[in-house]
């Protein structure tokens, strides 16, 4: 289907992409696609059929597409899935869309809301989605693992009914809003609230406004009564390498996807603590295993953890530090402007290595030098360049600078070469006053994209046996000679 074939069509696809990308989610060309056709399908059909009352293009997707697939993710069913009184369809489709692996029985008696339920499930080819057109009542004889109730209706009276359907073992969850506690204490006034334990309580936020929402989950024929306690910091599970947040963490581990989602993740418990105490620096998100990963931290009220399971969690944490992760959101790097004037040192460096470029920034930390990172140069925040730069990637300045065959030669810019002027003979002190540049070229082709002049090239002397240093090696050493005056001093 062309869904970008016109101008409005581009507009709805482009609100929904961006809306799931904020929450983290970065939805694949098919979700796209079928999230784009419910979209139109609902805003075609809702005057004639009130299906919503929800108008406004971009609360629907963050109140009803985004609402049901946030809760999905703390979800995983066993087996069957009921949306009780799906409606427009409210979460199950999107809960459809986002878990193809999933059976998901759409629950609506309503003819007008099932005829809409019917006809999007065919144009969207879900072929995981069952509609069970009655209202479904304690004789339901349909197996199901779990049933999810989005503002349906009383919790008590879901939850009568959940104990008259749901298997030993079965699920409840009850997708609600943030004063849930009275109805839920009412709820466990009644007999039917004996045949649930194990109350999970999952606090989540949608869209900018940061709306308040909770899925409460009971599991019937729990060890003991589902007991209710005082709300505490939101977490959230994550239970299956399916889970949409847990496939974009999985991206962060390539530097196209950093650039692409502006977000990274922070491994190392020293770097962790070290970011957890820094302020005002802005942290997404905390992943962990389980809460004695991360009780001794102090945290920010408002930050967003997630438990992932024993299994899912090595396949993230890339250097086997262990918990917790950060996800931390990307700056965009200001762009270099050499008519600026300065003082002291500028390394420009177009590593591709994403170790070297971390190391070369935690060396010019150390030193006092600004980098400028060319357009060669590896992100920055890839994990590799995290671990080697370490919380020194936070503290030193780090500018965007052109390609390397277009930067310009200025007047107080050396480059680093092997077969340069010794750098031991180098005075840098009469230019480190008004700006002093050091060029770095490519690991291997070193500056062969520029014609440098011979006269401002400098080496580094090393025994002829040894073909080169390693480059981030060879910047530490340069960046040290330059600055040498400035610490003895």
């Amino acid at each position: 289907m062309d869904y970008l074939s016109r101008k409005v069509d581009q507009e709805a696809a482009s609100l929904i992409f961006t809306e799931f990308l904020k929450a983290g989610l970065a939805l694949e060309p098919l979700e796209l696609e079928r999230f784009f056709w419910l979209d139109q399908s609902l805003r075609r059909q809702n005057e004639k059929l009130d299906l919503t009352r929800i108008k406004e293009p971009k609360a629907i997707v963050v109140k009803h597409y985004l609402d049901s697939v946030l809760a999905a993710n703390l979800i995983e069913p066993k087996g069957p899935i009921m949306d009780l009184g799906s409606g427009a369809g409210f979460p199950g489709l999107p809960m459809a869309i986002m878990r193809p692996d999933w059976r998901v029985v759409l629950a609506e008696p309503r003819a007008k809301r099932l005829a809409f339920i019917e006809e999007v499930v065919d144009l969207l080819g879900l072929t995981n989605v069952e509609v069970y057109p009655h209202k479904v009542t304690a004789k339901y004889s349909g197996q199901i693992d779990s049933l999810v109730a989005r503002d349906f209706g009383p919790s008590a009276e879901i939850i009568e009914l959940a104990a008259a359907i749901l298997p030993p073992g079965g699920r409840l969850h009850l997708m609600k809003g943030p004063s849930v506690d009275l109805e839920l204490s009412e709820a466990a006034r009644q007999p039917a609230w004996q045949e649930f334990g194990d109350l999970q309580d999952h606090h989540y936020s949608l869209g900018a406004e940061r709306l308040k929402r909770r899925l409460i989950t009971l599991v019937k024929g729990g060890l003991k009564s589902a007991t209710l306690s005082q709300p505490g910091r939101k977490v959230t599970e994550i239970a299956s390498h399916m889970n949409p947040r847990f496939k974009n963490w999985l991206k962060l581990l390539e530097g196209r996807n950093i650039k692409k989602t502006g977000e990274a993740l922070v491994s190392g418990k020293k770097i962790v603590r070290d970011l957890l105490a820094t302020e005002p620096l802005p942290i997404t998100s905390l992943l962990a295993i389980d809460k004695s990963d991360y009780q001794d931290l102090k945290l920010p009220e408002d930050l967003e953890i997630y438990h992932l399971r024993q299994e899912l969690f090595p396949k993230l944490d890339l250097f086997g530090t262990g918990p917790p992760l950060l996800v931390i959101p990307t700056p965009v790097l200001v762009n270099w402007r050499e008519e600026e004037p300065f003082s002291g040192v500028k390394i420009l460096v177009p590593f591709q290595d994403p170790a070297n470029v971390g190391a070369v920034i935690r060396s010019a930390a150390a030193l006092g030098v600004e980098v400028i990172l060319l357009k060669e140069a590896a992100n920055p925040y890839h994990p590799k360049a995290l671990r080697a730069a370490g919380p020194a990637l936070f503290k030193t300045t780090i500018l965007s600078g052109p390609a390397l065959s277009q930067v310009p030669i200025l007047e107080n810019m050396f480059a680093l070469t092997p077969k340069g002027v010794n750098i031991h003979k180098f005075k840098p002190s009469k230019y480190i006053k008004d700006g002093l540049y050091l060029l770095m070229g490519l690991e291997g082709p070193g500056l062969a994209e520029l014609d440098f002049p011979a006269k401002r090239c400098l080496s580094i002397p090393m025994k002829a046996e040894v073909e080169s240093f390693n480059a981030a090696t060879a910047a530490a050493i340069a960046m040290a000679l330059i600055t040498a005056q400035d610490f003895a001093q």
